[in-house]
């Protein structure tokens, strides 16, 4: 009886099984022919970047490009940035786009503001393949959108370190390896403080552009330090955690292990001084965004390695644009999902591999080596999207006013004006006044707008 009684419970619980999978709905239906709709730069970019390959593989979709250049015709000669922001959430929504192309700010808020279709029951239905992507970028789109997964990013900017390898073996200095800290770096730069490449002096660690903040940043970011409180309403600077990177950034200028290129020269092609041989190690995104480094002189021999990490995180910022994400209300979400799925998929990341526009496929596997220089640890790091200045609500012209008063309490701890506790200090009261400034500025131009 017993028996009897277990065997009939199991063929219910089967029959149920079977009759829910066979009863169960596709999340979308079928591919069929249709059209849909994307706001692209322009007709010619789209066909370049993805409209060639796309068609090739799906002559049943028709893909209208809406032209987002238009949005700068509308700006004039005159643009900020919150302007062309708020002109292209306009063009988004009124044109009723069917695949969104969005930078990771407009992401975040479609995905709040519920215009975004999460596209994970579809890709469970497609069995598509999301493990390929770099180590923590799905994670990163999520938390863009509270969880859910909204959207894809092809590909990715991401920043290595490279060395000349020359200077290293002519010095008996050995070369950088994957995974050093800050700390480890800035000391390996420091070695060729005295150093001369015929009669000019060799800069350890050389930045193209920027000033102590900018180390300074990038140490902290690597810590996982933050400028804001999570409302956006405290500047949180005067830490010591922000003070440990202040002073590393200080002691490395102070010591001559960095360099930064002066800004007289910012765009000047015959001053970079890793091309010509008189810089040790740089940070820098994939070789081609690196316009001259294979100059009409002696060529520089050079590796790369991962950035600088933190001791147990092995985690480094990357930045993902385009987005591209089915619209809520789109009416052919089959066909937008074949689209955005198609962008991030394994013909782009190879053909992408290919062409190497600058940036990275965001894919593991397709992009090995470049020139014969491994590519690997571009990839061997756990990618985050969570830099320092991160905060939806911190008003954009703060960034720029606040770098200006950053430059000039770091000078005055470099000429030993000021210690490092007294410019942190500083710091946060200035940047406290201006954040609160400007964020009763906003919110009184809002009032004066409704």
């Amino acid at each position: 009886m017993n028996k009897g009684w277990r065997i009939a419970v199991l063929l219910v619980l089967v029959m149920s099984f079977i009759g829910g999978c066979m009863g169960k709905k596709e999340v979308l239906e079928p591919i069929k022919p249709s059209k849909i709709k994307l706001v692209y730069q322009d007709e010619d970019a789209f066909y370049r970047d993805y409209g060639k390959y796309f068609n090739m593989k799906y002559p049943q979709i028709e893909v209208e490009v809406i032209p987002q250049v238009q949005v700068l015709k509308n700006l004039g000669k005159m643009i900020h940035a919150d302007e062309y922001e708020a002109e292209v959430k306009k063009l988004l929504e009124k044109t009723d786009a069917d695949v969104y192309m969005l930078d990771s700010g407009m992401f975040k808020q479609f995905a709040t503001d519920g215009k975004l279709y999460d596209i994970e029951e579809a890709i469970r239905q497609d069995g598509y393949n999301i493990e390929e992507f770099m180590p923590g970028l799905i994670d990163s789109i999520k938390n863009l959108g509270n969880g859910k997964l909204y959207g894809l990013a092809p590909q990715v900017s991401i920043g290595a370190l490279y060395y000349n390898t020359k200077l290293f073996k002519e010095n008996q200095i050995d070369p950088p390896t994957n995974k050093m800290t800050w700390e480890e770096v800035l000391q390996l730069a420091a070695r060729f403080s005295n150093v001369k490449n015929g009669n000019r002096p060799v800069h350890g660690l050389y930045f193209s552009n920027g000033h102590a903040g900018n180390l300074m940043f990038d140490i902290a970011d690597t810590s996982g330090l933050k400028l804001f409180d999570p409302k956006g309403k405290k500047v949180l600077i005067n830490s010591d955690g922000w003070k440990k990177a202040m002073k590393m950034a200080v002691d490395a200028v102070r010591n001559n292990a960095v360099y930064f290129r002066p800004e007289d020269q910012m765009y000047s092609s015959k001053s970079d001084f890793f091309d010509d041989g008189v810089a040790a190690m740089t940070i820098s995104g994939p070789p081609a965004t690196y316009a001259v480094r294979f100059n009409d002189g002696e060529p520089v021999d050079w590796e790369v390695v991962t950035v600088p990490i933190e001791p147990g995180v092995e985690s480094t910022n990357v930045s993902f644009y385009p987005l591209f994400a089915v619209s809520a209300n789109s009416t052919n979400k089959r066909a937008a999902w074949e689209f955005v799925k198609f962008t991030s998929g394994s013909e782009m990341a190879h053909a992408r591999s290919r062409t190497m526009t600058g940036n990275l496929p965001s894919r593991t596997g397709y992009l090995k080596e470049f020139k014969g220089k491994s590519m690997e640890p571009f990839y061997m790091l756990k990618t985050q999207h969570n830099s320092v200045w991160m905060n939806d609500y911190v008003p954009i012209p703060f960034f720029g006013k606040f770098y200006k008063t950053l430059e000039e309490e770091l000078q005055a701890v470099i000429d030993h004006k000021k210690s490092v506790d007294e410019a942190a200090a500083a710091l946060e009261i200035k940047g406290q006044e201006l954040l609160s400034k400007l964020q009763e500025e906003a919110k009184q131009k809002t009032k004066g707008n409704t």
